[in-house]
């Protein structure tokens, strides 16, 4: 499988989402390096190997189920704890089990392959606290929780950390140790689903720890329509502001790849 026979395959998944959530009438958007594609290239990102989604907390239980009840047997819906008592990461991922993206490594294989598919990573914007204090609380004990998850990980690739977060890391693994990764995904749960409502901000509560962002929740009211090849796929209103934020310049390529997370090289492509 070359990248071009990737990206046909991952728009199918994604043509089989929008169908759904079209059918039901629930809420998504495109997310990540797969709206900047949207936006910036009218098809996927040449060198990006998944797909991102986002769905609102509120709409979140009516999306899992549209996806359970319709998604074709080939395609299945994980949440975290479906890799337990392993944890992979927070993210919601939606795969289809006919094709692996990459020949199998010991990290694949420890954790069933379940991550080594063809899909879309679903991302969840929790409902945040308006104050800046609170916000920042909320942010730490994410960062917290998610360190914890870490001793339940296949391996911890700690080279690209300093001393100091490296030290942060360790002794956060000692913690999760004394946990089962369930208990450690009940207290995620706990942070994640405490606010209720329209509180002015939404949390990205299942993103990489490097972009941990609180968004006004104005720019979620309403979408506008992206392009990837002949389809349109709704963003948000509010996609110049969020994608600025997190890329900076997303308009223009990167000199560095690097900026979007890859999961494979093109030497282990199957």
């Amino acid at each position: 499988m070359n990248i071009h026979e990737l990206h046909d395959k991952l728009y199918d998944v994604l043509c089989v989402i929008d169908d759904i959530c079209r059918q039901e009438n629930i809420r998504y958007f495109l997310d990540g390096g797969t709206a900047i594609g949207a936006v910036r290239e009218k098809d996927f990102i040449p060198w990006d190997d998944d797909m991102d989604i986002k769905v609102l907390a509120e709409d979140y239980p009516a999306f899992k189920q549209a996806m359970e009840k319709y998604l074709p047997e080939h395609m299945h819906l994980l949440e975290p704890d479906s890799f337990a008592p392993h944890f992979y990461d927070f993210t919601v991922r939606i795969y289809d089990d006919r094709w692996l993206i990459r020949k199998e490594t010991p990290e694949d294989a420890f954790y069933g392959d379940m991550q080594n598919r063809v899909g879309t990573d679903v991302f969840i914007y929790f409902p945040a606290p308006a104050s800046p204090l609170a916000q920042r609380w909320m942010q730490l004990r994410y960062k917290i929780v998610y360190g914890m998850a870490m001793a339940h990980r296949f391996t911890v690739k700690d080279e690209k950390y300093s001393f100091l977060q490296k030290l942060q890391v360790t002794v956060l693994r000692c913690m999760g140790r004394l946990f089962t990764f369930r208990q450690i995904y009940g207290m995620w749960e706990k942070i994640m689903w405490k606010e209720r409502g329209d509180t002015g901000y939404f949390f990205t509560g299942n993103y990489p720890l490097a972009w941990l962002y609180f968004f006004p929740s104005d720019g979620y009211h309403s979408a506008v329509m992206g392009q990837i090849r002949s389809r349109q796929f709704p963003l948000p209103s509010c996609v110049d502001r969020e994608l600025s934020t997190i890329y900076g310049d997303y308009m223009k390529p990167p000199e560095d790849k690097g900026i979007y997370i890859q999961h494979l090289d093109a030497e282990d492509m199957v």
